[in-house]
């Protein structure tokens, strides 16, 4: 018999990245409505390429890999490692839920200047409230901490290749976002730079 905890165990990692990736075309397709252009800005250089992959691989893969769990699939590349605990298990999963809801947050902070990837044209201000307070990143903070979550609460090979994959292309998407904003805000953006870190 499969008590309450084996069933959040079993479908809470596929309910938080899948509400999560249907929440995300939701908001994209919001604000390219609301900015009369498309918000989706990724290519155009080699690294912007090699990020919006990694991100489309981490993404497909981790839903393949939550998919697998749910179904009780045992092939190796979704199956979970030996050895980890039910206790340990939940904390992913409430790592997870904690990301998706600091992504969602902090996207809402971010209104109407939301973008995936580095656009052609800047947004009319530099979001500096509300988390952006505290993190220059904390809509890829949240989405860290949900990989990060997702990874320990579905520990199979797969799972964890994604959230690296993930990872590399948050990295990457960070510094080509940096050199975008500060060609566009100048001093401003600098001085925002200097005050709040990079993450945390």
């Amino acid at each position: 018999m499969t008590g309450p905890i084996d069933l959040v165990l079993i479908y809470a990692p596929l309910v938080i990245l899948g509400t999560t990736c249907l929440w995300l075309l939701v908001a994209t397709r919001r604000t390219s409505a609301a900015i009369g252009r498309n918000a989706y800005g990724f290519g155009g250089t080699p690294r912007q390429r090699l990020a919006q992959i990694l991100f489309r691989l981490a993404v497909a893969g981790g839903l393949a890999a939550v998919a697998c769990h749910a179904a009780g699939l045992s092939w190796f590349a979704v199956r979970p490692l030996d050895g980890e605990t039910l206790g340990l298990q939940l904390v992913g999963v409430v790592v997870a839920l904690a990301g998706q809801g600091l992504t969602i947050y902090a996207q809402g902070d971010m209104g109407r200047r939301w973008r995936v990837g580095v656009p052609d044209v800047a947004p009319d201000r530099l979001v500096t409230t509300g988390l952006f307070e505290f993190s220059r990143n904390p809509v890829f903070l949240g989405m860290l901490a949900m990989a990060a979550g997702l990874a320990v609460a579905v520990p199979s090979p797969l799972m964890i290749a994604c959230a690296l994959a993930f990872w590399v292309a948050c990295e990457l998407q960070v510094r080509d976002e940096e050199i975008f904003l500060e060609s566009a805000f100048g001093q401003d953006y600098r001085d925002y730079k200097h005050a709040v870190r990079r993450w945390i």
